[in-house]
């Protein structure tokens, strides 16, 4: 009855460690699948951001952001 006794705690000890073993695998994999898709989501996003300040820059080339378009006015100037 002893050996019994001490078969069934070893079994019902091994099961869930493998159970928790094999779900922290599962886990490890699954966080490595949802910080790559950020990561590269980011990266794209990046980059669309750095095309789309760089494509600005030469639509008035030569002029400050601040500066007015030839032939136009600042506002508040009242000069004609």
């Amino acid at each position: 009855m002893n050996v019994t006794a001490t078969q069934r705690r070893m079994y019902y000890a091994i099961i869930p460690m493998n159970v928790f073993y094999n779900i922290n695998i599962l886990m490890m994999q699954c966080r490595r699948c949802c910080v790559n898709i950020p990561m590269n989501a980011f990266a794209i996003a990046n980059v669309t951001t750095t095309q789309l300040g760089t494509s600005c820059s030469f639509d008035s080339p030569g002029l400050a952001r601040n500066e007015p378009t030839p032939g136009q006015r600042l506002q508040g100037d009242s000069t004609p």
